[in-house]
């Protein structure tokens, strides 16, 4: 797996950094989300629990991927911008 950055933005206000970057996985499916944490992680110098994916673009038929993920300063941060993870939004009831 090979990661080319393409842009790094920082976002001082949200605490947060974003990056996009291209993916190459020759001979093997796009990898999971939780392998693309780790691979930031360690290109990153940061924990994996700090870190969400926000968009996996492959293309059919090739090997190559656009990732966009944020990197986030604290854990209190990214769970109050990020949205939960398999909730679905309960419908609110009329009284």
């Amino acid at each position: 797996m090979k990661i080319e950055k393409a842009k790094e933005v920082e976002m001082p206000l949200l605490a947060r950094k974003r990056i996009k970057f291209d993916l190459e996985h020759p001979s093997a499916p796009t990898p999971s989300r939780a392998v693309l944490k780790e691979e930031i992680a360690k290109k990153y110098g940061t924990k994996p629990e700090l870190i969400a994916i926000r968009h996996v673009y492959t293309k059919f038929g090739l090997q190559t991927a656009k990732v966009i993920a944020n990197i986030y300063e604290d854990e209190k941060t990214l769970k109050y911008l990020e949205p939960p993870k398999g909730k679905k939004a309960e419908p609110k009831k009329a009284a």
